[in-house]
């Protein structure tokens, strides 16, 4: 794949900004009577409007043209097969996780097919022992509490999910997680379940991330001081890792180890056994509606031509916005609350995907790859951030998620509508201010309006739609990483920081000034008090 601020297309795109440079949406409105119906798309449970974008159908047409020089549809295809792209960069088959068909596809000679499917197998086991009340504690009573350990992927994206479809959860079994490395959280949480009842999941690919393991260990102790036989631990752990031995030899049963696989990044691993948290609460069925979702979403990207193809024109715009309107953010904004933790799950996806300065062939990339994206649930942010998005200088592009039947019948759909109100408000503003408050001018009061949205509804808030949300996302990440030829399946920034993490204790290890003057902070802090000599000029030690 070329460089693509070295293709003709990089080249007209950077012409057609140009063209924009006075363009305002409510004109491209006024010139296209069709727009709307141009602009926008549905698919399955979703229904998706960019038309309130800096976009026409030249602009479209040039992203597409740049797509195919970079060879996006051919990487597609490999993507579906497990093949290896052109440069010779290994393709992570993460649809695979979702496929039912179980369509046989290896990496590195290996069957991951088998693995998946079994997998799969093994979590349904346990979920229905647990759920069915079958799986009993040391007192031989059900289990009334679960508590995931985990951090990143392996447990934060599934808390995300778990609160977006609290509604579905057919059972009384309370799901709690814990992944902060201070053990105030948890400790506060030990108060209020019962040792006998509570089933303790560590979920770890290495089983050695720093927060998980000090909180396992927290937790086993716990339970020990109730029995200390290997029993009880075999009764209220079950562990997902890739390091089988280092499971067992903590406590864990053989038969109540999950497998993930160091081919698959954290980012994909809710597709897989650490999705148990969410299956425990709504159940293996409505678990497989949420990858039966995610298939369609997969089946739409891996067929429908580019102008019918969500994830890809979604990436498009990405670029278009990121590299040649210089946008370095982009909003997130769920109008539901049960989506409220959807930002930090789709913040992970894309930015450690595409955050990135290398290219695939081991060069420093010379533009601009993955914007910052954040944002909240709900009318909420309307009373924060918005007052940038309306009048800042920044160029923010943002997404508006909206569901349209809210699970219970004959629910308010104020969210719903107000999630339309702020897209139009984002684009019209207002320029119609004619008194003055208080000391303020008038042109202060004015809004330019102007700002570009997508909005994203979904059908309702269900497993299937919910999984079509999330896997639009991942392809959104691949396909702009295809566009900025970088690799979307590495994460050495995240590695480093672990890495980091684990050997600060050491205290012979050596500092930069900075940092080791923060440890001297640290440190007469925690110190014995002692007395303080007023008259002294002596500046305390952690000055230099």
């Amino acid at each position: 794949m070329p460089n693509p601020a070295s293709t003709p297309e990089w080249k007209q795109l950077e012409v057609l900004r140009h063209d924009f440079l006075n363009t305002r949406l409510t004109d491209l409105f006024k010139k296209q009577p069709h727009r709307f119906h141009n602009f926008s798309l549905c698919s399955h449970d979703l229904f998706i409007d960019y038309s309130k974008n800096f976009l026409d159908a030249q602009v479209l047409s040039t992203l597409f043209s740049l797509a195919r020089t970079q060879q996006l549809p051919e990487a597609i295809r490999k993507l579906a097969r497990g093949e290896k792209l052109e440069c010779g960069l290994q393709t992570i088959p993460y649809t695979a996780l979702r496929d039912k068909a179980l369509t046989p596809k290896s990496i590195a000679g290996e069957d991951i097919s088998s693995l998946i499917r079994d997998n799969l197998f093994k979590m349904e086991r346990i979920c229905n022992d647990v759920r069915s009340w079958r799986w009993r504690g040391l007192s031989d009573k059900p289990i009334a509490d679960v508590v995931t350990l985990g951090v990143g992927g392996a447990a934060n994206d599934a808390e995300a999910v778990h609160k977006a479809l609290g509604a579905y959860q057919t059972n009384s079994i309370r799901i709690h997680f814990i992944s902060n490395g201070d053990s105030a959280q948890f400790r506060q949480l030990l108060c209020n379940i019962q040792p006998d009842t509570t089933l303790f999941i560590i979920s770890s690919k290495s089983f050695s991330t720093q927060e998980t393991i000090a909180n396992a260990q927290l937790a086993r102790e716990w339970i020990l001081q109730q029995s200390s036989t290997q029993t009880a631990l075999r009764r209220h752990f079950i562990a997902i890792t890739g390091n089988r031995l280092a499971a067992t030899e903590f406590g864990v049963d053989e038969n109540n180890v999950l497998s993930v696989w160091d081919w698959l990044p954290g980012r994909y691993s809710l597709w897989t056994s650490a999705g148990l948290p969410v299956a425990l609460a709504i159940g293996m069925e409505r678990f497989e509606e949420l990858l039966a979702g995610a298939n369609l979403m997969d089946q739409h990207f891996l067929q429908e031509e580019m102008d019918h193809n969500a994830p890809i024109i979604l990436a498009l715009l990405s670029v278009w916005y990121t590299n040649f309107w210089s946008a370095s953010n982009h909003a997130l904004l769920p109008y539901n609350e049960s989506l409220e933790l959807l930002p930090a799950l789709i913040q992970h996806c894309l930015m450690e995907a595409n955050g990135k300065s290398i290219d695939m062939m081991g060069e420093s990339v010379l533009y601009q790859t993955a914007p910052v994206i954040w944002g909240t649930a709900g009318s909420s942010s309307q009373h924060t951030y918005f007052q940038l998005l309306h009048q800042g200088t920044h160029t923010i592009p943002a997404d508006f998620i909206a569901v349209a039947k809210e699970p219970i019948e004959g629910g308010n759909h104020q969210n719903f509508l107000q999630c339309l109100a702020q897209t139009e408000a984002l684009m019209l503003g207002n320029h119609s201010v004619t008194t003055q408050t208080g000391d303020l001018p008038i042109n202060d009061q004015a809004l330019p309006g102007n700002k570009p949205s997508t909005s994203i509804i979904m059908k309702n808030l269900s497993p299937r739609s919910l999984g079509q949300l999330l896997a639009l996302y991942e392809h959104i990440a691949y396909s702009r990483a295809i566009i900025w030829n970088i690799n979307p399946f590495t994460h050495w920034g995240t590695e480093l920081s672990k890495r980091y993490g684990q050997n600060f204790t050491d205290q012979s290890q050596a500092h930069d000034p900075s940092t080791q003057g923060l440890i001297n902070v640290f440190n007469e802090w925690n110190a014995e008090p002692k007395s303080i000599d007023r008259n002294s000029k002596e500046e305390p030690s952690y000055y230099f």
